[in-house]
């Protein structure tokens, strides 16, 4: 029988063949491996948490608690199982608990670089910029070779400096998961920049929003008029979308200039779509025109023959007003810093997430200012991110979670403590995730009802009851469709509990920040909605009256 010294050194050829697994993407493979070690030895904190992550990995989230719950009693005071534990925590959307045991770990050790890398990727998403970049640069301080610390610090460094790590990283072992999106991106990183800057002096816009059907009687979404190289299109305005999508054929008609070739993700059980990415000279949006945007193309149409989609975030650098009942967007200057002499003013088009190291850029202007200071040879000073803005009149605006394209809406189910909901003008109505719904009450099937999304029609969809309470609204929703959003949780990194849609949210005028992540649900119950609905469908049509103020 080995005794504990010896313990170690058993387990030590089995943990490094499972650091090895994990790393090449053989999650299942790996997890084998970390309880071979942990045979050798049960409290072997590198192993105890290599299990964890690679049960995560295989979206074995609440198992994985109980996993690193176990090893924390015996071992209360371990740093990394610490920040395991938040791992777990913000993969199961519990980001207050996260943060709480991220710095849990960074005060038992200094030097606990995951704990860094992970608190930071939490306040991005909480549109923490500046503490974030802070952390990564203390991470980087204290582990500058370390891979996680290295391909974290990508995000923060200028565009092109990123294609040289990325290349150094794909050539060695990484997840296969990560090989297909990053290639793309290494891709993108080489094309020339398209900044789609404004075009003149306006700098903020009204336009009438335009009713879209999915048949004779059925109200599909809104609909945006836009001008791609003049052509007129009409696009689905999707806040839980990306970017601007359009059918081939609508880049065909504006003449579309193609890059490169690209697969789109998205809510179905058909998998990723073919498309290709291509240059706009000009896009009109009301009284706005923007030159030089990259536009998504998707081979054949992105859902139910529409023209595209575009999506809440290409208006990132403004001041987002949805006015649903009006049918009408609003487009204004973010309200502007206190340290600020200009407001950016750019379009979003290819529906990049805004990084801490990017989210600073000035509009033309600002612009001008730098090219005059370089032409008299004087070195602008470091423009650093910075951490949210509430501006004098939004301090009662709900902060949200934002990832990527998705907004993500603290709502409360039942009662519960807050999931996160993302806010989608293009799902038809309400959605609950099977998971959540199960935490709350019963499921019953629904066979009769069909979901499509861009990657196809999902296969199994239920129905429920809940009342959700977001913002400072509560809604009881009697049935509510219901079906498994894990692909779309698994692709944010977090869990998703739900959708806001359309059939709720064509009775509020909705107003985002994007930059700071503050999002406003205005309700006026005199204020009838002038898109019809269908009484036949009514889980996308949901009693006006169902709406009701809570809070202060």
């Amino acid at each position: 029988m080995l005794g504990d010294d010896a313990k170690p050194v058993a387990a030590a050829p089995d943990l490094a063949a499972a650091d090895q697994l994990y790393r090449a993407g053989k999650f299942a493979k790996a997890e084998a491996s970390y309880r071979a070690a942990l045979q050798a030895d049960p409290k072997l904190v590198p192993a105890q948490v290599g299990l964890v992550r690679a049960m995560l990995r295989q979206q074995r989230i609440d198992e994985s608690l109980e996993v690193v719950n176990a090893a924390l009693a015996a071992q209360p005071d371990s740093a990394a199982l610490l920040a395991a534990r938040g791992d777990v925590q913000f993969r199961r959307g519990d980001m207050s608990d996260a943060e709480s045991s991220y710095l849990a770990a960074m005060n038992a050790d200094p030097k606990e670089v995951h704990a860094y890398l992970r608190l930071a990727r939490l306040y991005v998403s909480s549109s923490l910029y500046r503490k974030a970049y802070d952390l990564q640069q203390s991470a980087h301080q204290i582990a500058p070779d370390d891979e996680d610390v290295r391909r974290e610090w990508w995000w923060m460094l200028p565009w092109k400096e990123r294609l040289a790590p990325l290349e150094a990283y794909l050539s060695g072992p990484h997840p296969n998961e990560d090989t297909k999106w990053m290639e793309k991106y290494l891709e993108a990183l080489k094309a020339p920049v398209h900044a789609c800057r404004l075009a003149g002096k306006v700098d903020q816009t009204e336009t009438k929003l335009e009713t879209m059907h999915l048949g004779p009687h059925r109200i599909g979404g809104i609909g945006l008029p836009v001008t791609l190289n003049g052509r007129s299109a009409r696009l689905l305005l999707d806040t839980g979308a990306g970017g601007i999508l359009v059918s081939h054929s609508v880049a065909k008609r504006a003449g579309l200039v193609r890059i490169s070739s690209e697969h789109l993700p998205g809510i179905g059980d058909e998998g990723l779509r073919s498309g290709y990415t291509a240059v706009a000279d000009r896009i009109g949006i009301g009284e706005l025109e923007f030159q030089d945007c990259v536009v998504h193309v998707i081979n054949g149409s992105p859902v139910n023959g529409e023209e595209g989609l575009i999506g809440a975030d290409v208006f990132g650098s403004y001041l987002i007003d949805i006015d649903l009942p009006g049918m009408e967007l609003k487009l204004s200057p973010l309200p502007k810093r206190p340290e600020d002499t200009l407001v950016p003013k750019a379009l979003n088009s290819e529906g990049e997430e805004q990084t801490a190291a990017e989210g600073n850029e000035g509009g033309p202007e600002e612009q001008g200012a730098k090219d005059h200071n370089a032409k008299a040879k004087l070195k602008p000073a470091p423009r650093l991110p910075r951490n949210r803005y509430i501006a004098p009149g939004m301090t009662d605006w709900t902060k949200v979670f934002h990832f990527a394209n998705l907004i993500l809406v603290p709502t409360m189910l039942n009662d519960s403590k807050p999931m996160l909901f993302a806010l989608d003008t293009g799902a038809i109505a309400n959605v609950l995730s099977v998971r959540a719904a199960q935490q709350v009450g019963k499921v019953s099937s629904q066979h009769h009802l069909s979901v499509r999304g861009v990657n196809g029609d999902v296969d199994k969809v239920y129905r429920s009851a809940a009342t959700l309470q977001f913002g400072h609204l509560r809604q009881a929703n009697t049935d509510i469709l219901t079906f498994d959003l894990s692909a779309l949780s698994r692709q944010t990194g977090t869990e998703i509990s739900g959708l806001l849609g359309f059939g709720m949210l064509r009775l509020l005028d909705v107003k985002l920040d994007y930059r700071d992540g503050l999002v406003d649900f205005a309700y006026d119950p005199k204020r009838v909605p002038a898109v019809g609905c269908d009484d036949r469908f009514p889980i996308a049509c949901p009693n006006p009256n169902s709406l009701q103020p809570f809070g202060p």
